[in-house]
């Protein structure tokens, strides 16, 4: 039936190669119109199984809420540079518009803290027992009296008490709160020095006594890196990750903004990090990255094609061929899958290296029988019935193997191999549907020519056996045992070297290098100890999420848990507050905020400075102690370096200033306190309402913060304490540690981490499955068990021999790698079912000849393959590199071990026989 059907088709293209033509290229316009609607996703959640836990709770965060995905703008330089900068670029920010729409791209740009809410319920928010040693701070305003509450406060605090700042939220109110008297302490010397650039605004917000009151009592507000050299703008868009479209022009908008305004500040730098820019940079590459490699593919594949047929002219059919069928593969992705994702993003470069083998075959089987003088339809029909059968088993067997990834419960397994697998059957069909007609069409042109005697010699199909290829398949088949042994020996090992190989889980190696947005991550981490790679946990209400937070605090590998609680404290934590405040609201409300400073204000100031400076030794010796650097660092800025016989301390200079001349300091410090304590007292009184926080009183940036835009979910956000990335097991840990806390923990380090053990698990699963399929798959069309055995024994050896040669050459396997081996499975089959093929139609003796010709097409199979593979290593992405080299030592080890095996069991057979 098969044969009858090859034989009809054969005839037909002989006879009517123009019908067949017209066919093609009616369906061929139908599959591209599809193919244009393909859309791309390079989200890493989306290769998980859709219905898998994390991946549900990543897509309704990302869905809903306003705050999960933004676009971080990073500003670097000097402090006062990067805030004029922020305040130039924010309201520009806020005007960009989508052209097509006219609808805004930004809903708000956050770039400091929430200070009037802070203002207002400032105090609320400050833990019990905080309050409890630190509310004397809040009582006086007067300059004497401050510093003597600030010293009595931090003795309570923090001297002596190590778990003072035994968790990063410790740690950070320490660092805050030095930061403001460091601040108070450069105030203060700049009014004695009378270093001010106008003493008239003592009622203006930017007066620096008032700006010390805020930095002592809300802290810094910008959102500033501890160094004071980074800034960031946290850009809410209107639009999510989802769409695409808008995520390419909002980020180029932005962008655009950033860059005028960098005009203006040649000492700034600036550039976008966070979801949405890594989302657009990962797209933007990825399309120029398998732009560039596809061509590079096709290049390489049509040179080397042109070198072996030793013509152009059969290059060019196989690879218009070639296009034809990626055309309808990307038509019919559209109708399977509809999206392209990070991992089927590749498919071209793959169907490349994969589709050409079927081109190959084809044209060497027509140029092989018209080069001994057959007929166009004789040599078309026995193209079809010997190449022909071979295609479509090595075409079916490898769109099979291909096709058992669709067990996977990876979302990204699965639709590559379903991608993939139909894929290849359409550029199987395309090969026997059009180009037949191609080589038919041309060598009815040669023939009207070769009449007249105008063909050139170069322009005739020739013979392109191989009979180097041939002769060393009879060498080793008459040295079939030794063949044999040999294969068993370095078999067993590259086995043992492939049991050494170990596997990268570090997500940013496969990142594409150099990409701004993934560079600027690293700043992030470096300047504000924070990884951008954070877990994520949906909670269903506030007191869940607070009782989440709290629970994920206590944890060991948790550097920082951030939730509604921040802003919203419980009804019981508010009570518990509610006796302090009350005692510092009466206590500021009765105190004097004195205009003058006498000599006696002079001496208790001096005396309460010098206290001041042991106290932040006390702690500075603490943070060292404890491992605190930030601490640490922020103490040697006031009181120098611990370790330096003369340090630089910033207290010892105010005292020495003070000292010099107390007639003129006293009058700085007079000017010091008039503009300073009324604003302190005002202040307080103001954040010392008795006024409770409630829900519904929140303002919407901290609402779209932690809620989601209906208000019925909230969020926890958990930062690591540690680079996931650079310690496998810490991420396993980390991931561990929260899923203890909540099943419904998702963001990178949990979805990257499921990946991986689903990507090794389904892997393991589809490589069997597909071992398995394709053995019965061949029995059936061999009709003999044995034959189909042994046409698989090379590709079994090859997959050893490829992970033993990425153990000896130092690889490491990668997420991307590892999908490279059901691949392999589907691709290295291929060569062992044509040589079988080959030599159960030839028959004994013909070892030489199916080496030669067989050998010959299976050898540039394997080197296009390689090629198109080989071409991912000028990716910009390193995981399809990874995967690139990967597949090239593979397919090159499949086919080794294909011509030295079978040469040594067809040698066997024939000796047996």
């Amino acid at each position: 039936m098969r044969e009858k059907i090859l034989k009809n088709l054969a005839k037909f293209h002989a006879n009517h190669p123009w019908r067949m033509l017209v066919i093609v290229v009616v369906l061929t316009i139908i599959f591209l119109g599809l193919a244009s609607r393909l859309k791309v996703t390079m989200r890493w959640s989306d290769l998980l199984p859709s219905k898998d836990r994390r991946t549900i709770s990543f897509n309704k965060i990302i869905n809903e809420f306003v705050s999960a995905t933004s676009i971080v703008v990073v500003v670097q330089g000097k402090e006062e540079l990067i805030k004029s900068f922020a305040e130039e670029a924010v309201p520009k920010i806020k005007l960009t518009v989508d052209p097509k729409d006219y609808k805004p791209f930004v809903r708000r740009v956050d770039y400091k803290q929430e200070i009037d809410f802070i203002k207002s319920h400032g105090l609320m928010l400050i833990r019990a027992d905080d309050l409890k040693n630190m509310k004397d701070v809040y009582k006086n305003p007067n300059l004497a009296p401050l510093l003597e509450n600030i010293n009595n406060s931090i003795e309570k605090e923090y001297v002596g008490r190590e778990e003072s700042l035994s968790t990063r939220e410790k740690e950070d109110g320490a660092f805050v709160f030095l930061d403001g008297i460091q601040n108070l302490i450069d105030t203060i010397q700049r009014y004695v020095q009378e270093d001010l650039p106008e003493k008239s605004l003592a009622q203006d917000h930017n007066n620096p006594a008032q700006q010390a009151v805020d930095k002592i009592l809300f802290g810094e507000p910008y959102i500033l890196s501890y160094d004071k050299t980074t800034l960031i703008l946290n850009v809410i868009p209107n639009f999510t990750m989802m769409d695409m479209e808008k995520l390419v022009d909002g980020v180029d908008a932005v962008q655009e903004v950033v860059d005028s305004v960098l005009e203006d500040y040649p000492d700034v730098t600036a550039g976008l990090t966070g979801f949405i820019p890594v989302a657009h940079d990962e797209m933007v590459y990825s399309e120029k990255s398998i732009g560039y490699t596809t061509v590079i593919a096709l290049i390489a594949v049509f040179f080397l094609l042109v070198i072996s047929f030793r013509m152009w002219i059969a290059p060019v059919l196989g690879l218009l061929n070639l296009v034809v069928g990626i055309i309808w593969a990307m038509g019919l992705a559209f109708i399977l899958v509809g999206t392209l994702n990070i991992m089927t993003y590749m498919m071209a470069v793959i169907l490349i290296g994969l589709g050409i083998d079927f081109s190959i075959h084809m044209i060497s089987g027509f140029t092989e029988g018209r080069s001994l003088g057959k007929q166009i339809q004789e040599a078309m029909e026995e193209t079809f019935l010997k190449s022909g059968k071979g295609i479509l088993t090595g075409g079916l067997t490898t769109s099979i193997a291909f096709l058992t990834l669709s067990i996977s419960s990876s979302r990204g397994m699965k639709e590559l191999g379903v991608i993939a697998g139909g894929g290849l059957v359409a550029i199987l069909i395309v090969t026997f549907l059009f180009l037949p007609s191609l080589l038919v069409l041309r060598e009815h042109r040669f023939e009207k020519k070769r009449k007249k005697g105008k063909l050139r010699k170069e322009f005739t199909l020739r013979d392109i056996s191989f009979k180097s290829l041939g002769n060393i398949g009879k060498f080793l088949s008459l040295r079939y045992l030794a063949t044999i042994i040999a294969s068993i020996l370095v078999t067993a090992f590259l086995i043992l070297s492939a049991t050494k190989i170990s596997f990268d889980q570090n997500y940013m190696n496969l990142e594409p290098k150099g990409l701004p947005s993934v560079t600027l991550q690293d700043i992030v981490l470096e300047k504000f100890d924070l990884s951008m790679d954070y877990a994520m946990i949906l909670t269903d209400n506030a007191a869940e999420s607070r009782a989440t937070a709290e629970k994920a605090k206590d944890i060991g590998s948790v550097a920082l848990a951030e939730d509604i609680s921040l802003y919203l404290p419980s009804k019981t934590q508010q009570e518990s507050r509610i006796p302090f405040i009350n005692e510092i609201r009466k206590a500021i409300g009765v105190s004097e905020a004195r205009s003058a400073f006498s000599r006696e204000d002079y001496e208790r100031s001096l005396q309460e400075l010098g206290r001041l400076e042991m106290n932040i030794i006390e702690i500075q010796d603490l943070a060292y102690l404890g491992g605190q650097d930030k601490v640490d660092s922020k103490c040697a800025e006031i009181v120098g370096e611990a370790d330096d016989p003369e340090p630089k301390s910033l207290i010892k200079d105010l005292i020495k200033i003070l000292e010099k001349d107390r007639k003129m300091t006293l009058a700085g410090l007079e000017e010091f306190q008039r503009d300073f304590a009324p604003y302190f007292k005002k202040s307080v009184i103001q954040m010392s309402l008795e006024e409770t926080v409630k829900f519904e009183n929140l303002p919407a940036s901290i609402l779209d913060r932690y809620t989601n835009k209906e208000r019925t979910k909230f969020l926890v956000t958990i930062f690591p304490g540690d680079n996931i990335w650079q310690d496998a097991e810490f991420l396993k840990r980390f991931v561990e540690d929260l899923e203890r806390v909540s099943e419904n923990t998702t963001g990178m380090p949990p979805v990257f981490r499921a990946l991986i053990e689903i990507v090794a698990r389904d892997g393991r699963n589809a490589i069997l499955l597909a071992l398995v399929v394709v053995f019965f798959v061949l029995w059936l069309d061999y009709k003999n068990p044995g034959h189909a055995l042994m046409a698989m024994i090379p590709l079994t050896i090859g997959v050893f021999w490829m992970v033993g040669m990425m153990g000896l050459a130092g690889m490491k396997l990668t997420v991307m790698s590892v999908m490279g081996l059901p691949m392999i499975v589907g691709i290295g089959v291929d060569d062992g079912v044509h040589i079988v093929h080959r030599w159960r139609i030839e028959g004994k003796g013909k070892i030489t000849q199916i080496f030669a010709s067989t050998g010959k097409a299976i050898l540039l199979t394997s080197a296009t393959t390689m090629l198109a593979f080989g071409s991912l290593v000028f990716s910009v992405w390193p995981g399809f590199a990874s995967l690139g080299v990967a597949m090239f030592i593979g397919v090159g080890a499949c086919f080794l071990s294909t011509v030295i095996i079978l040469s040594g069991i067809l040698g066997l057979l024939e000796r047996q026989k």
